[in-house]
């Protein structure tokens, strides 16, 4: 199910391209002036198209200017532009003007559009750096090292030293070989949970350590604001995402940069939840516009090439999996006033400065517990399985050929409705991957077992009601505890044997233990601890809301019918 398992002194594994300079990142960096040019085409393209007449472009122009104008009466963010306002009121000056000449220039409106998409992509690229890869490379490794396996104050002292402890802290699972050898063969797009701020430093720094080429990756333009993270990003791949901007024109642009970049070979990283769990569960539905963009690079190949030497677009899903998640408190307290409808959440910027930045990383791998990192099947773009050659299988084993897919009466065709079916169900096989490789860790059996029973305890009260109960009346007997542990382990066992979902090593000891380790590790961060054990024996909490939010880790799986 999982494939070959390495050992943790086998890291960091070499490069399948051992020649930096042919990584499909480094080429792309290498072309950025033609491939920036190709995002715009494109982008000016797709938008004629769409917008066919001139007073459809001007209305559409019009909404752009409306709600760029809005968001620059909020904060600015010191990675925006210096010349944001004067862009925007040129802009309109030019919407005024082409209002006024509406009938004798018919191409304002069209010039006026190719302006904000020249803005809007050069503001997006990105690029890649060999020489601060290789510095990343050799330094964070050591430095991440040393954090996890020294105690604080005396890993100064060591880290030059050669530490490799750090994978025994972080197992990675997942049929590895399988990804390396086909990202020799295609483009490879790494979908991952999203928990932490954490999330997309573990991922790549897991990545370069399989020896796979650096990927491109979305990062938030608010984070460009902060000077070691922009130093890094600006060099290492990633492209901005303006949260902010939601019209038409900017998505088209996101979009097509997202595509051709693809359609070029480089390996991408997705977040498909779009932002981190507030709720602490699995993701179940996914914002599916950047998969959208892989279904699209892969019809695209199949156009651009001969049927026989047309590219593959390989997407695997990926968990990533903690006891503890630094952000929790502030991420269940957005989720339960956005399910309460007292008001919605606005992002939270854990850190908005390099010290603050530092001081979380600081916070979260000197505390830190074991993690682990697992990846799913690997699937072709329309879900299927793809063996170790790159070859689809569809449900019944038998090999497929996935143009087929985008072929209508023989033909290749466009077809948005058709495609939009294949991302949804793409997004679903990638949901049932995260219930299938998501790694049951003690913290979260107890968890969710204690919850569940002062719930029943409780007589099954609606959540809200139930988290307004006093610290000093939660108290859950041990024994009952134990008893619903050890018919979860049963259950939890069931499902792995039919390859549902993973379990931690943890989880075969005695339940005493897995209890004492759940606890210990949920607490090694909150100073409010969500578990606690009473002066009488009893399982207690201090804060409902952290332990309703690590409960929520096993949502979905139907575990509640066996307590």
């Amino acid at each position: 199910m999982i494939g070959r398992q390495y050992n943790p002194n086998d890291y960091p594994l070499p490069y399948v391209i051992e020649d930096m300079r042919q990584w499909p990142i480094s080429r792309l960096s290498d072309d950025k002036q033609n491939f920036v040019e190709e995002v715009k085409s494109r982008s000016l393209a797709r938008l004629k198209e769409r917008y066919k007449t001139s007073k459809n472009l001007r209305e559409e122009l019009a909404k752009v200017l409306y709600q760029e104008k809005i968001r620059l009466t909020e904060k600015a963010w010191k990675a925006d532009p210096p010349d944001e306002k004067k862009f925007w009121n040129s802009i309109k000056s030019k919407l005024i003007k082409s209002d006024q000449l509406n009938n004798v220039s018919q191409d304002s409106e069209a010039v006026i559009l190719e302006e904000i998409v020249n803005r809007y992509i050069e503001e997006i690229a990105g690029e890649f750096n060999i020489g601060t890869f290789k510095f990343a490379r050799t330094i964070l490794p050591q430095f991440f090292g040393r954090i996890l396996s020294a105690t604080p104050g005396r890993w100064l002292k060591n880290i030059g030293a050669n530490v490799k402890t750090i994978h025994e802290k972080i197992p990675i699972i997942g049929d590895i070989e399988k990804i390396r050898h086909l990202s020799t063969k295609g483009t490879v797009i790494i979908v991952p949970t999203h928990f932490s701020n954490m999330d997309s430093i573990l991922v790549g720094w897991i990545l370069s350590e399989l020896g796979l080429p650096a990927f491109t990756y979305g990062a938030g333009l608010n984070l460009f604001s902060i000077d070691l993270l922009a130093y890094f990003m600006n060099r290492l791949g990633a492209y901005k995402v303006d949260r902010r901007k939601k019209n038409g024109v900017y998505l088209e642009c996101l979009k097509n940069y997202s595509t051709i970049a693809i359609q070029r070979g480089a390996h991408s990283i997705f977040f498909p939840g779009g932002t981190r769990s507030r709720s602490g569960s699995l993701e179940g539905k996914l914002k599916l516009g950047l998969l959208g963009t892989a279904i699209e690079a892969q019809k695209m190949h199949f156009k651009n090439f001969p049927e026989e030497t047309a590219p593959k677009i390989y997407v695997v899903p990926c968990v990533i999996n903690y006891h503890f998640v630094l952000e929790a408190q502030a991420l269940i307290s957005d989720y339960l006033k956005e399910t309460g409808k007292e008001r919605f959440y606005k992002e939270n910027d854990e850190y908005s400065t390099s010290f603050k930045l530092m001081r979380f990383i600081w916070k979260f791998l000197s505390a830190s517990s074991s993690l682990s990192v697992s990846f799913g099947e690997v699937m072709d773009v329309v879900g299927n399985k793809v063996d170790f050659d790159g070859n689809s299988h569809n449900h019944l084993g038998q090999k497929i050929n996935v143009k087929n897919y985008f072929l209508t009466n023989g033909e290749l065709k466009d077809d948005h409705q058709r495609d939009e079916e294949y991302t949804k169900i793409l997004g679903e096989r990638i949901v049932n991957n995260y219930y299938r490789y998501n790694v049951v860790f003690t913290s979260h059996l107890v968890c969710f077992t204690v919850f569940e029973l002062l719930k029943k305890q409780q007589n099954n009260v609606d959540v809200f009601t139930l988290l307004r109960t006093l610290p000093d009346d939660v108290s859950v007997p041990y024994n009952d505890v134990v008893e619903g542990i050890n018919k979860l382990k049963e259950r939890l066992k069931i499902m792995y044997d039919k390859g549902e979902v993973l379990m931690s090593p943890e989880l075969r000891w005695n339940v005493d233990k897995i209890i004492d380790h759940g606890m210990r590790n949920i607490n090694l961060y909150h100073p409010i601890s969500p578990l606690i054990k009473l002066s009488n024996g009893n399982i207690g909490s201090e804060d409902l809301k952290l332990l309703f939010y690590y409960h929520n880790r096993l949502n979905g799986y139907g575990l509640e019918r066996f307590i």
